[in-house]
């Protein structure tokens, strides 16, 4: 799945292929990893897959980003890697990147590090955005602080033995309940996007929503159909990636919003147009999404849905 493309890189999932796997063996037991980042004993192709299984898929559906392969546009070659994870010991989600010795001094790491940093404030929504490395390693500390980031010190960690150097970017005030809800929904419709060379963003819809939230459509003859999350994403993405759905948009044309507390509903009416399988289309319909104030934003709870007829 590819997540967002820059002048000369893609940046997209890694999968479970043999290709992906080498690749990552090599680049986990490459000297310079294993100075700055440390062991991650994967030895065997087969290590390297399940890391991949572990480490980056499970990553991508539970919180909709993680650690993405670096390819060069021109050739297609493998770089390394870049993206956002969440660490138990920072407060908030941040940016990192690791590219094999023959690709470093190119001005690649700045490009996709830059990326991903945009990526995060405007794809994710979130308002801050940290980098971390090791207090000697003055190359990677002037990459963060290239794309922004603003040293915030040395410090220790909790639950390390060790030091770390901290960067963070500058906080984007998110405003208040209405307007993180009216922001939220816009990135959620423009998730499907594909029109006018788009790259959709569907890969970040776990960001958005409550692990456990349900995803129902009812349709005019009253039949009512229930998923999941993943179970809502996949057929969607399988119509975009394969390119059966193009030119796609859907935009809002009225909400209503309401907020009680810790709960919030909004109705929205939608307007959608597209080419599927060859077919231009026009639509609309009605949708109503629950969302809950969590610890440290809102998550959109469920959804449903019903297009209009005729």
């Amino acid at each position: 799945m590819l997540i967002l493309e820059t002048d000369r890189l893609r940046l997209r999932w890694f999968t479970a292929t043999d290709t992906d796997a080498d690749f990552l063996r090599a680049l986990l037991n490459d000297p310079g990893w294993l100075a700055n980042i440390g062991q991650r004993n994967v030895r065997t192709r087969r290590q390297a897959l399940a890391w991949i299984a572990t480490r980056h898929t499970a990553n991508y559906g539970r919180a909709g980003f993680g650690f993405w392969a670096v390819e060069r546009k021109s050739d297609g070659a493998l770089l390394g890697m870049c993206g956002l994870v969440k660490r138990d010991t920072l407060m908030e989600v941040d940016v990192g990147y690791a590219l094999m010795p023959a690709f470093r001094g190119q001005g690649y790491a700045h490009e996709a590090a830059a990326a991903c940093v945009r990526y995060a404030h405007d794809v994710l929504g979130l308002p801050e955005v940290w980098g971390i490395t090791g207090p000697d390693n003055a190359p990677s500390a002037g990459v963060l602080q290239r794309i922004g980031l603003r040293d915030a010190g040395i410090t220790r960690l909790v639950g390390n033995d060790y030091d770390t150097w901290v960067f963070k970017s500058p906080r984007l005030e998110p405003g208040d309940d209405r307007a993180q809800i009216e922001a939220l929904t816009r990135r959620f419709l423009a998730a499907f996007t594909n029109r006018d060379g788009a790259i959709p963003t569907l890969p970040a819809l776990p960001h958005y929503f409550m692990l456990d939230a349900t995803v129902r459509v009812a349709d005019a003859l009253g039949t009512v159909t229930t998923t999941d999350l993943h179970g809502f994403i996949a057929p969607r993405a399988e119509l975009l990636a394969g390119g059966r759905l193009v030119d796609f948009e859907e935009h809002e044309t009225g909400s209503r919003t309401e907020i009680q507390g810790a709960i919030a509903q909004r109705w929205l009416r939608y307007a959608k147009r597209g080419t599927l399988d060859g077919v231009p289309f026009v639509g609309g319909g009605t949708k109503a999404l629950q969302f809950v104030r969590t610890a440290r934003d809102w998550k959109i709870a469920s959804l449903i849905w019903t297009d209009d007829v005729g």
